[in-house]
């Protein structure tokens, strides 16, 4: 695996990163929890440092396979990667479109960087 340097910092990203959107399932049908974990878990024994996600990649859930397959692996040595700033469980913030729920049911997503709902 080959690594770079973020920026001018000293850390050092695997130059693959392990795209987390499928695992939570959302748009694309399910997925199988343990598998995803154990891919995870895979991809960071082939040198895979870096972890892409977002809060809306299966409205969390993504996160949450993602925190599970950490407790097996040195947490100091990967580098999770986050949009942040998309709500679906509030009409706050920017319009950005409308999809359906992990329970099929309508939901708006909205951008919304404020400190305040970064914090949360």
């Amino acid at each position: 695996m080959k690594y770079r340097n973020l920026g001018d910092t000293d850390l050092k990203c695997s130059v693959i990163t392990f795209g987390a959107w499928a695992i939570g399932g959302w748009r694309w049908g399910g997925n199988d929890r343990r598998e995803s974990v154990n891919a995870i878990v895979a991809a960071y024994n082939h040198g895979v440092t870096s972890i892409d996600t977002a809060p809306a990649y299966g409205q969390g859930l993504s996160e949450e396979i993602i925190a599970e397959a950490l407790r097996q692996l040195p947490r100091d040595k990967i580098q999770i990667l986050t949009k942040y700033g998309l709500r679906w469980d509030r009409n706050e913030g920017e319009y950005w479109f409308s999809s359906t729920s992990m329970d099929g049911s309508a939901i708006d997503l909205y951008k919304l960087s404020s400190a305040k709902n970064i914090i949360e």
